[in-house]
């Protein structure tokens, strides 16, 4: 059964982005209607607090660095009987590096799908710890309908590329052995990771998500550090600030 985007709730996740009211406000220009969910600590706390705000079955998050292509409010998706508890990602555009694919992409949840997920810090398992992505009720559809803007600070945006730098140095989630890793790392994943490694000098605090992705490369692949914190913004700011 096709559906229009525009009939569902719109849920802006923010958490400490130092863009995100500028890019809230900009949200609310063009979907009115566009609720709020904001400081909730955990990534699986804070998309069921997002379910816990819509009023629609689905609903769509727009993450708190993410500017919104109008063309969205266009889009038509086909859900199918039986899909009432699966979810859909589009890419999402990277401003400092060029990259398009789902890191901070718009997605559409089902009610059912997020609170039943138990990803990040509710994981009992060490890909779950890292993304929600490994469900098979988690579709990638075709489209870009967004940018990611995570270079408003020197820690937002060494924050982004540290955490790219270990997920695109995982295989399904799991990490390699340095040995293994050219010949098991997925091609793309390479490539992404090699784009976040080096591309972006030229735009402002761009330095600081290259040197993120290049640090929790070397962290991910050469160290014995637990790579599932990346989840933990707690760490994150530990890490910053040491």
């Amino acid at each position: 059964m096709q559906r229009s985007i525009s009939e569902f709730d719109f849920v802006f996740l923010s958490y400490d982005e130092p863009n995100a009211e500028l890019l809230y406000a900009e949200l609310l220009n063009q979907i009115p209607w566009a609720k709020r969910v904001h400081g909730v600590k955990g990534f699986d706390a804070a998309h069921r607090a997002c379910a816990d705000a819509a009023d629609t079955a689905f609903f769509v998050t727009v993450d708190g660095d993410n500017r919104i292509d109008p063309k969205f409010m266009d889009v038509t998706l086909d859900i199918e009987r039986g899909q009432d508890d699966h979810a859909w990602t589009w890419a999402s555009r990277n401003h400092i590096n060029g990259l398009v694919y789902g890191n901070g992409g718009l997605k559409l949840w089902s009610k059912d799908f997020v609170r039943n997920m138990n990803s990040h810090e509710n994981s009992n398992n060490d890909a779950g710890k890292v993304d929600f992505c490994w469900n098979n009720k988690y579709h990638d559809v075709f489209g870009t309908y967004s940018t990611s803007i995570t270079n408003s600070s020197p820690y937002q945006a060494w924050r982004s590329g540290y955490r790219e730098g270990v997920k695109m140095s995982l295989n399904a989630g799991r990490r390699i052995s340095p040995p293994d890793f050219i010949r098991t790392v997925w091609v793309y994943n390479l490539h992404k990771l090699l784009i976040w490694c080096s591309v972006g000098a030229d735009v402002e605090n761009g330095i600081w998500s290259i040197y993120g992705a290049r640090q929790g490369a070397y962290d991910c692949n050469l160290t014995d550090w637990d790579y599932t914190q990346i989840h933990d913004y707690n760490w994150f700011k530990n890490k910053w600030d040491t």
